[in-house]
């Protein structure tokens, strides 16, 4: 049964799904940071939590893998062509325990409650086969903003929020969760020995010098943790 949350969150992604892309371009600096953690791809078996039109799914089947999406939107999933695609919870995922080589989630643990985050992680660790890589990619809450870099992501964010300027609305009971990267890798070693943080850099920010010299200056930032039996990280 999928929360209150969550109903309310599948809703805004249903209502809104036309905002979103459903490919990612070759180069995007996301997509090269999952696979710069993965490593080649060709013959793995791929879960994309909240995979949504899965554009990211897409780019790495592409590459040879076999990749299966899940995501609670509807409307989101309908235009997921070409993967294997489940309507379901990441809290409670539908498939056996080790049937993944590696597991993702972009931009995804944001839309959760954070008493929900150990729970989603678990069911990742689970759906990981020995040696398998969990890769996650969402926004630090230690980041500066690339438009205007004197001020604090977060602090545009709220500002934003309460312009009605994000998908959720202003007087809702729903709002996008961000991570200090420390505090979010320490959640992970809950379920996995090693993990690491890379923060990424956009080109939005590679264009400023702040974003080149300060790593934790950058708004977006992907941890890889490794499930027992590989190598490290």
């Amino acid at each position: 049964m999928i929360s209150a949350r969550e109903a309310e969150v599948a809703f805004r992604f249903d209502s809104l799904h036309d905002r979103f892309k459903a490919a990612v371009e070759p180069d995007d600096y996301r997509l090269r940071g999952i696979l710069d953690a993965l490593g080649p791809v060709a013959g793995s078996r791929v879960l994309d939590l909240g995979c949504g039109k899965g554009r990211f799914a897409r780019a790495i089947q592409a590459r040879g893998a076999k990749v299966v999406g899940i995501d609670l939107s509807s409307a989101m999933l309908a235009e997921a062509r070409g993967i294997g695609r489940v309507r379901g919870s990441i809290r409670r995922l539908p498939f056996r325990s080790a049937s993944f080589d590696a597991v993702l989630a972009v931009e995804v643990f944001e839309h959760l409650e954070p008493r929900t985050w150990r729970e989603a992680l678990g069911e990742a660790r689970r759906a990981l086969a020995p040696g398998g890589t969990l890769v996650v990619i969402d926004k630090s809450l230690a980041s500066w903003n690339a438009q205007r870099p004197w001020l604090p992501s977060a602090l545009v964010k709220k500002i934003d929020e309460r312009r009605g300027l994000w998908m959720y609305p202003p007087d809702g009971s729903v709002r996008e969760h961000w991570f200090w990267p420390g505090g979010f890798r320490r959640e992970l070693l809950r379920f996995f020995d090693e993990a690491r943080v890379v923060h990424l850099l956009s080109p939005a920010e590679e264009a400023r010098w702040l974003f080149r010299a300060v790593p934790a200056a950058r708004l977006m930032t992907l941890w890889a943790a490794r499930a027992d039996g590989g190598a490290d990280v």
